[in-house]
């Protein structure tokens, strides 16, 4: 066999290894009740929970107390409810956001989220500017 099938073969090996690999990190949007489910099956997988925040549940965040703990109530897509604690400081104006995506996971009775992302509506409407 000539050495450039070899090479063919290698590069192809490794090309199939980095897709296979990349493929195995991606993850899509679910609901909280998959979510739950999910988590029983892969108790330290994080997941990615698109929602909006439910301004007529309470939302607890006390520095004071512990600056890195915000709990609040996220709608998923489906409209269900779930607590989710946030082990960090309180995101600046997350009462302000449209759509918001939680990324972590489903304990026992509330979703515990690594990192939040969020849209804020003020930062992308198509307002003319004066130049």
């Amino acid at each position: 066999m000539k050495t450039i099938y070899i090479v063919i073969i290698a590069f192809l090996g490794v090309g199939v290894a980095v897709v296979a690999s990349l493929y195995g990190n991606t993850s899509k949007y679910i609901t909280f009740d998959t979510a739950k489910q999910l988590a029983k099956e892969y108790p330290n997988k994080e997941f990615h929970v698109v929602g909006s925040l439910n301004k007529e549940m309470p939302m607890v965040y006390e520095p004071r107390q512990d600056a890195n703990k915000f709990e609040f109530y996220v709608n998923d897509t489906l409209g269900n409810v779930s607590k989710v604690i946030y082990r960090n400081s309180k995101p600046q104006d997350i009462e302000k956001t449209e759509r918001i995506v939680l990324i972590g996971s489903y304990q026992t009775d509330h979703f515990e989220a690594t990192q939040i992302l969020s849209k804020c509506p003020s930062k992308y409407n198509d307002e003319p500017t004066n130049l």
